[in-house]
């Protein structure tokens, strides 16, 4: 049902940029909408692209939405939707919820991630979604910037109207279980991966081993009861963690300034 329903969101967002592309590409007041759909060349030709991809260009299409519908009534061309409470709802949230969605994605992507830290940032983005849910239930908003705008300017227009952000609350459950089945196997070899960066620290049992294909537990075993012994190894996992979180403090700070420049 959500699929559906944001699915048919983004199809209309996809037309409507289209016949911009095709229409206004001197036109200076979609300038920077224009950019960032240029950054992903033939990206809105079809909707069955990866949501993923298009998040800024959600982002852009929301900042010039009003310029977007003067636009196209002085084209003629009708789309009530772009006026439309209920869609508007859903719009921002999915404009919001991208968003998360790219910044998992950034922080999933380039050099120095090690398979514990991807599942880290998986789980960490599962605790997001369970505090996205009750963000929603309660009307608070403090995650969703966009749609927090939107609440705000249709209480001012309108005092008794009544937005249903259960029902998204409700979408964001379903994002939530489906995180869960698809890394549900990585929740289940968490002691595996942090062996992995720091075998000195953690032990394994058989039905670990048993996942990795071709390890004989038996040399398994006594390799680990020889490394533990050895300082030089100790140490040397050790310094290479150290290595591991300062990459991981330069990226964090390297998203933080970029973010900052936007």
């Amino acid at each position: 049902m959500c699929d559906r329903q944001f699915g048919e969101v983004m199809s209309l967002v996809i037309r409507v940029i289209n016949f911009i592309v095709a229409r206004a590409l001197n036109d200076r007041q979609f300038k920077t909408l224009l950019d960032e759909v240029n950054n992903y060349p033939g990206l809105l030709l079809h909707s069955n692209v990866r949501w993923l991809s298009r998040g800024k260009v959600l982002s852009r299409f929301a900042a010039c939405l009003n310029e977007i519908r003067t636009f196209l009534e002085m084209k003629g061309v009708g789309h009530p939707e772009l006026a439309d409470t209920e869609w508007l709802l859903k719009f921002y949230y999915l404009v919001d919820l991208t968003e998360h969605l790219n910044q998992l994605n950034v922080k999933m992507q380039g050099i120095g991630n090690t398979v514990l830290s991807l599942q880290q940032a998986v789980f960490a983005f599962e605790n997001k979604l369970e505090l996205f849910i009750t963000d929603l239930e309660t009307g608070r908003l403090l995650h969703f910037e966009k749609l927090s705008q939107f609440k705000d300017a249709c209480t001012a227009s309108e005092p008794i109207q009544n937005l249903d952000l259960h029902q998204l609350a409700g979408c964001t459950s379903s994002l939530l279980q489906s995180f869960k089945a698809r890394f549900g196997e990585f929740r289940e070899h968490t002691r595996l991966f942090k062996f992995i960066t720091h075998p000195n620290e953690c032990s394994l049992n058989t039905a670990d081993l048993n996942y990795i294909p071709g390890v004989s537990v038996r040399d398994f075993e006594a390799e680990v009861a020889d490394l533990k012994a050895s300082d030089m190894w100790v140490n040397k996992f050790k310094s290479l963690n150290e290595d591991l979180e300062e990459s991981h403090d330069r990226k964090r700070s390297w998203r933080a300034s970029t973010c900052g420049q936007k």
